[in-house]
């Protein structure tokens, strides 16, 4: 059932515009509202600012295959009583 509808599938382009590097990622940082709560993942912006300089470069530099994903959506079968 998935690879059928998945070779139909058409989704949005991966444009130039989506591409993000070491110094966006430092600046989106910079620019984020400080003593807000954690997340789920614990982590604070807090964590992200203080951290070792390496920690932007690792996020921006997420393997593409990461970066890009798509949703299949597979409803369930009706259940007859």
């Amino acid at each position: 059932m998935f690879r059928t509808r998945r070779q139909d599938y058409v989704g949005t382009p991966f444009l130039d515009k989506y591409m993000f590097d070491v110094e966006l990622v430092e600046t989106v940082f910079l620019q984020m509202k400080r003593g807000k709560a954690a997340g789920l993942d614990e982590l604070t912006i807090e964590h992200l600012v203080n951290g070792h300089p390496v920690l932007v470069v690792i996020i921006a530099y997420v393997p593409y295959g990461f970066r890009l994903s798509y949703t299949v959506p597979l409803p369930k079968e009706e259940v007859k009583s």
